[in-house]
């Protein structure tokens, strides 16, 4: 114990050094009204200004968040995760050039990249242009489908914070449509989580994804990330029926998310709310 001790004081200065000198930094790109800034503020408490009707964000702007480092060695030790919010593109066909010199000039100190997609609307060939613009990034992005509670018929499941049946089916097949026609630009298989920074569904999954997706050089940094809670956005019923399922211990990952969909779908079966 004491030479574990020892071998930490050793190791926090270079640790200081390290997330002094290139701290943990997510960025969050995409078209021009997508909810970038939203969803930067619904995911780390934050408070960037949004607007639904005019572009707030002109320039790159990073906002630091003290979250919690904590691995085996090293418990609740204060980081500074920056997470920078990029002007959107396709505001304006005069102002595109200046937007995506501004990418290529800051996109290289983030250690990941999301990609922000509204999922109301269709279209993706301008989606499609500016990553074929930047192409030296594509290994950093995370693909993210916003909004998906605004997806038709617009008959979001309040109560158990789940789209309904038919807004699911929709979501799919805009899901499924996207990833097709950005990984024939990109080359490759592309991921995509959708969510709602409205209603906080999908946020636990795009933490994870933005997480999983860091370099692997500084995995160390990100494994260790602490500051967002599945629970904050689970209706109250799923978290009592997955207490019990779990003795009191209450899994995330995979088998939470299993057992989420599985209480819902038995809730909804037996409840029988779209009838």
């Amino acid at each position: 114990m004491v030479k574990e001790i020892e071998q930490l004081e050793k190791a926090l200065p270079i640790i200081q050094r390290e997330l002094k000198k290139r701290p943990p930094t997510i960025g969050l790109i995409g078209l021009s009204g997508v909810g970038k800034s939203s969803t930067i503020n619904r995911l780390f408490k934050t408070n960037l200004a949004t607007s639904d009707t005019v572009a707030c964000t002109k320039e790159f702007e990073h906002k630091d968040i003290e979250l919690k480092l904590t691995n085996s060695t090293i418990q609740n030790y204060p980081v500074q995760l920056r997470v920078i919010d990029a002007p959107g593109l396709g505001e304006d066909i005069n102002l595109d050039p200046q937007y995506l010199q501004m990418y290529k000039e800051n996109l290289g100190r983030c250690d990941v990249i999301v990609w922000v997609l509204a999922a109301r609307n269709r279209a993706v060939a301008l989606d499609q242009q500016y990553l074929q613009e930047l192409e030296e990034f594509h290994n950093k992005i995370v693909f993210a489908l916003h909004q998906i509670d605004l997806v038709e018929p617009l008959n979001w499941n309040i109560e158990y914070n789940i789209p309904s049946p038919k807004q699911k089916k929709n979501i799919e097949v805009i899901l499924q449509d996207k990833k097709e026609k950005l990984s024939a630009v990109i080359k490759k298989d592309v991921k995509m989580i959708e969510y709602s920074s409205r209603t906080g569904f999908g946020l636990e999954q795009l933490f994870a994804a933005i997480i999983n997706s860091c370099p692997e050089e500084r995995t160390w940094i990100f494994n260790g990330l602490k500051g967002f809670s599945y629970k904050e956005y689970t209706p109250k019923i799923v978290l009592d029926e997955l207490e019990k399922r779990n003795n009191g211990k209450v899994s995330v990952g995979k088998s939470w998310l299993e057992n989420w969909l599985e209480i819902l779908e038995n809730l909804l079966e037996m409840l029988n709310p779209f009838k």
